[in-house]
């Protein structure tokens, strides 16, 4: 199953008991079982777009920062998943020195989007589904922020006591950039319990840079899909509507499957990705090398050149790899 049903079949509490006895009731992916169900556009991403959305989030060139002006959530409620193996491959490809926050066995990820009017602020609740038994999803104890025009929203110092947050990463401008629109505050009801339970502000620190690392690395790619679904990038969405299958589910007494749309891009990915199979042979030729993406915007007009292998013709002719992408 994809996570969007996970959580919208999940009703288990999450419930934390202290030595002492006492037990806490932390808000778990089952309060939002019923904005999952109700969200009327559900998107899962495949696996190649992952790919392509972090080649162009980290993008060199004129990079995403500078498109941000065009970009517009595309619905006041959005779903949308992606394989987390695949985003973490993507992810170390661009930025080999990025290791995965905690240690969880993450399978899936998913973000419910609730945003503004105008399509440049919203807020983001991120949900993980991980190999361990019993296949119960989690929400991620910070809610995320965002606001496109300015700087974000403005910070109020001390999360623990509910205040937002911002993050920034002094040796990576480009990200830099990008995480100036986003806030991260804490869930209620885990500000309450860790409040209570943290004994220092040390402690408490470490706890909240791990939170925020294993969500903010989600923002560029989102962003970077959300580029893409604002200019003409031939994304191909395909409506699943499991009817079938949920008929022989309803027979034996399980719940229904959620209707979605898969989103792929196979226009981007033959333009990014060709001759990448020939990565192992990079001694066998002259200046063989691995060309990272970037792109050049135009006013309106935004021109994409895929990551690509470059170097001897024994090993591959290159075409075209530039795609022009326009706002509608």
């Amino acid at each position: 199953m994809r996570l969007l049903d996970h959580v919208a079949q999940c009703t288990v509490p999450f419930l934390v008991r202290q030595k002492c006895g006492g037990v806490w009731r932390l808000t778990s992916a089952g309060d939002f079982s019923q904005a999952v169900t109700r969200c009327p556009l559900r998107f899962v991403l495949t696996d190649e777009l992952v790919r392509a959305c972090v080649e162009l989030a980290y993008s060199q060139g004129d990079e995403l920062c500078g498109c941000l002006d065009l970009v517009h959530l595309p619905a006041e409620q959005l779903w949308v998943e992606w394989s987390e193996p695949a985003r973490c491959d993507a992810l170390r490809r661009v930025i080999p020195e990025c290791v995965p926050a905690g240690g969880m066995d993450v399978e899936r990820c998913g973000v419910l989007i609730r945003s503004g009017e105008s399509g440049r602020s919203g807020s983001l609740r991120t949900f993980f589904l991980t190999h361990d038994e019993p296949r119960e999803p989690l929400v991620a104890a910070l809610e995320t922020l965002l606001e496109l025009d300015g700087t974000g929203a403005p910070e109020h110092p001390g999360i623990l006591k509910g205040g937002v947050v911002g993050v920034c990463d002094p040796q990576n401008e480009h990200l830099n950039d990008l995480l100036r629109c986003v806030r991260f505050r804490l869930d209620p009801a885990w500000q309450r319990y860790y409040g209570s339970v943290l004994p220092n502000t040390v402690l408490g620190a470490q706890v909240i840079r791990l939170l925020i690392s294993s969500v903010a690395f989600d923002i560029p790619m989102l962003l970077a899909l959300f580029l893409l679904m604002a200019l003409r990038a031939d994304l191909v969405r395909k409506a699943i509507e499991p009817e079938r299958l949920n008929r022989k589910r309803a027979r034996f007494g399980r719940p229904p499957l959620l209707e979605h749309v898969e989103v792929s891009t196979p226009l981007l990915m033959q333009a990014g990705y060709r001759n990448t199979q020939r990565a192992d042979t990079a001694r066998n030729g002259p200046r063989f090398h691995h060309v990272r993406g970037h792109i050049v915007r135009r006013d309106a007009t935004v021109y994409w050149r895929g990551p690509h292998w470059r170097g001897h013709l024994r090993l591959g002719r290159v075409r075209s790899r530039t795609v022009e992408l326009r706002v509608q």
